[in-house]
């Protein structure tokens, strides 16, 4: 039956380019016809920091801005992010790490998330590694590479999909991807599913299929290092000009579940 399942999601996957995960008698999940089993999750009814570490509170981007752990709260069984300007007039935002245990070779990440529309700022989900930082030049991808899962920029209406390898020197490379929501994006909750395999790196919102990156199309090979989640938000030159009237402005998070590909015992 498991596989019977597996082989129907796979085929209307295809069909309707979109990802169908579904649940199998097990627990475990079927999704791109492929057999996952949760790793771990945080459903964000307290802030667990045997899971998470708030990013570290220093400056931002290019814009004056800067992370401060006020900005960071867990309520009403969501994680929250709230971006402002403080009392200095500093434009201010948040963000979380995982930590040490929680580090992930491969996976399949579903988070289920909602952003409030504000110029000034953009939203981040995305993996790293602190081997970037001293990666080789020449084959910085499979030796630690940056995954940015979804950056969405509220000014422009983007909704881009990142890869960058090489270090963060003069040897930087990076390929970024984007498509564009409206207005009815925000303000609702979505369904995001990335999935990172030895294959490359493949996001879908909602069930669509957004993009599909082949790793050896990128740097030499796909990042095959441990990298850390994180979730934030930033203010820059990216995002536009800020509109105070627009602040504070939020991402809320429902939850965050991580699997990895099943092997049979």
């Amino acid at each position: 039956m498991n596989n019977l399942i597996a082989i129907v999601a796979a085929i209307l996957g295809l069909i309707l380019n979109t990802a169908l995960p579904v649940n199998d008698t097990s627990g475990d999940i079927i999704f791109n016809g492929r057999k996952y089993s949760l790793a771990y999750s945080d459903d964000f009814d307290f802030f667990d920091s045997d899971k998470w570490a708030y990013c570290p509170e220093q400056e931002r981007q290019d814009a004056g801005g800067a992370w401060r752990d006020c900005c960071t709260t867990v309520s009403g069984g969501n994680l929250v992010i709230s971006c402002g300007i403080d009392g200095n007039g500093t434009p201010i935002s948040g963000g979380i790490r995982s930590t040490g245990d929680y580090e992930r070779t491969f996976g399949l990440y579903h988070i289920r998330f909602k952003a409030e529309n504000a110029d000034g700022l953009w939203y981040a989900f995305w993996l790293l590694t602190d081997k970037m930082s001293d990666s080789t030049v020449g084959n910085g991808a499979s030796d630690g590479a940056e995954l940015d899962i979804i950056e969405l920029v509220p000014h422009t209406q983007e909704l881009c999909m990142s890869v960058h390898w090489d270090g963060y020197g003069a040897g930087l490379k990076s390929v970024c991807e984007l498509t564009h929501v409206d207005d009815s994006f925000y303000d609702e909750y979505h369904d995001l599913w990335y999935l990172w395999d030895p294959n490359g790196y493949h996001l879908y919102i909602d069930g669509k299929c957004y993009f599909d990156f082949p790793g050896e199309k990128y740097g030499d090979g796909t990042c095959a290092v441990p990298c850390d989640l994180i979730i934030s938000a930033e203010f820059g030159t990216w995002g536009g000009d800020i509109d105070r009237n627009q602040l504070p402005s939020h991402l809320y998070v429902d939850f965050v579940r991580v699997y990895e590909e099943y092997v049979n015992p």
